[in-house]
């Protein structure tokens, strides 16, 4: 979730053209004039008694243009004859949510030391200050502030105030001057439950790949852990947030840190005491740290007394974070090891089981780390590229490193079945050199041979016999039934 502002300056003045020219029973030579940035003539038409306040069609004054247009001697000229710095337009804009808009410090300093109201917003988006401070516009908020600008004033929508924009959007010195005038660090945004797509589907339709689950919900500081902005999340720590905070689906300042990619703000957290432990999003810190292939979190979360075996009791929601590191519900039960092996991380791996890992606790559904690389694609939608070079390496080192080689999984295969099914050459090879038993049978008394060996989809086989299970056939052209026989394979 990110904070944002749901601008309609532009719509409001784009529109203005077509309003100008449809309100034909209304004086609007002061707003066009305005509109034209044309001084001298403001100046004349306001000598000869034109209404200041006339408004267009849509209820815009010739101040919202001045506005608009960052026009301080056309503000100076209309405010000198009364003009109304608290009109507002249909929309509920009013000139200072404009110049806060624009950026401009010194029209939203002339219209408040004309007295304009730093809290009327439009019912549909932020105040003055929420826009300044999403702005990043120090000057303008420290004059909204100074003028009375409620710095705890939301937008209705969301529910987001001033502090969560500046957070979200890394503006530390205008969090600073939030805090300065007593900005809560406290609330959240509004939630809701929603029913989602978990990482990743298996096939349309897949039950087991949606979930319902708490949206929305962020504080200030979880803005600032997804935005990355360490200073402001520094300064709202100090203000007294919790540094295990969490957002309504389990998923704490550093996981979503982890999520979003900022590796300095992980960093941060874990040295300010987030709890390293916590799986209220259904998997931990490490988890993401282990796939991501982030040695130096993985290695200050373990500092910390990070749980080395935790298992990952669900994925994350598919398209949920920038950086792509989502975990697949396909994984469920594994272990930071396991995932760390299944992105081809060798470092972590080793570094994982340096410090105690356990390399032989397989999924939930009995799959293994090995089982997983030699049916790994090489590119999966959450997951690293991975030349099926890389994947044997990975194969070799996680066998090397205790991951059982000759495990059988649910339906009794082992990753030399699997790989032979596959057709995976350098993935059989590498199971050899890190000693697959060649013969060994699945449920059904296959070797990994005979799998080799069943014929492949009838699009595919008995070609140049046209006989579906020319064994024969097979014998001759399958490559993996040639290797397995050359490694020793008898059955």
């Amino acid at each position: 979730m990110r904070a944002r502002a749901f601008g309609i300056v532009w719509f409001t003045f784009g529109m203005l053209s077509a309003t100008l020219a449809v309100a034909a029973d209304r004086d609007l030579r002061l707003i066009e004039a305005s509109r034209n940035d044309d001084a001298a003539a403001v100046k004349a038409l306001l000598a000869a008694g034109v209404d200041v306040n006339a408004p267009s069609g849509d209820g815009a004054t010739a101040l919202h243009w001045a506005a608009y247009k960052n026009d301080l001697a056309v503000a100076d000229l209309l405010i000198g004859k009364g003009a109304k710095v608290n009109a507002a337009n249909d929309l509920g804009v009013t000139p200072l949510w404009i110049a806060a808009s624009n950026s401009s410090a010194p029209m939203v300093e002339r219209l408040l030391a004309a007295h304009a109201d730093p809290n009327l917003a439009p019912p549909t988006d932020g105040t003055p200050l929420m826009i300044a401070s999403r702005r990043g516009n120090a000057a303008a908020v420290k004059a909204l502030l100074a003028h009375g600008a409620d710095p705890n004033k939301g937008e209705a929508s969301h529910g987001q105030t001033a502090l969560m924009w500046a957070a979200s959007e890394r503006h530390a010195d205008v969090v600073r001057l939030l805090l300065a005038a007593h900005a809560d660090i406290r609330p959240r945004t509004k939630s809701w439950s929603q029913r989602v797509l978990l990482c990743c589907q298996l096939f349309e339709g897949d039950v087991d790949g949606a979930a319902v689950v708490a949206k929305g919900g962020f504080t200030p500081l979880l803005f600032a852990a997804q935005g990355g902005d360490v200073e402001s999340a520094r300064l709202i720590l100090a203000a007294g947030a919790d540094v295990k905070d969490a957002s309504p689906d389990g998923a704490s300042a550093l996981v979503i840190a982890l999520h979003a990619g900022q590796t300095d703000m992980a960093a941060f957290l874990i040295e300010a005491g987030a709890d390293v432990r916590s799986a209220g999003a259904g998997y931990t810190a490490l988890h993401l740290a282990a796939v991501r292939g982030d040695l130096a979190i993985v290695q200050a979360l373990l500092a910390h007394g990070a749980d080395i075996n935790a298992r990952q009791a669900r994925g994350s929601p598919t398209k949920q974070f920038p950086s792509g590191h989502a975990l697949e519900h396909t994984l469920k039960g594994a272990t930071p090891f396991v995932l760390a092996a299944w992105a081809g991380h060798l470092d972590v791996m080793r570094a994982l089981v340096a410090k105690g890992a356990d390399p032989s606790i397989p999924l939930e559904d009995g799959r293994t780390a090995l089982m997983m690389l030699a049916s790994r694609a090489s590119q999966t939608l959450h997951g690293p590229l991975l030349p099926e070079a890389r994947i044997a390496e990975a194969l070799k080192v996680a066998a090397q490193l205790g991951t059982p080689v000759n495990a059988a999984g649910p339906d009794g295969d082992t990753a030399l079945h699997i790989a032979a099914n596959r057709r995976r050459d350098e993935i059989v090879q590498a199971l050899a050199d890190s000693g697959a038993a060649l013969d060994i049978r699945n449920r059904e008394g296959k070797t990994p041979l005979a799998v080799a060996l069943t014929p492949p989809p009838l699009a595919d086989a008995g070609k140049g016999s046209g006989k579906t299970n020319d064994y024969e056939y097979l014998l001759k052209h399958t490559a993996t039934a040639e290797l397995l026989r050359k490694l020793g394979a008898k059955g």
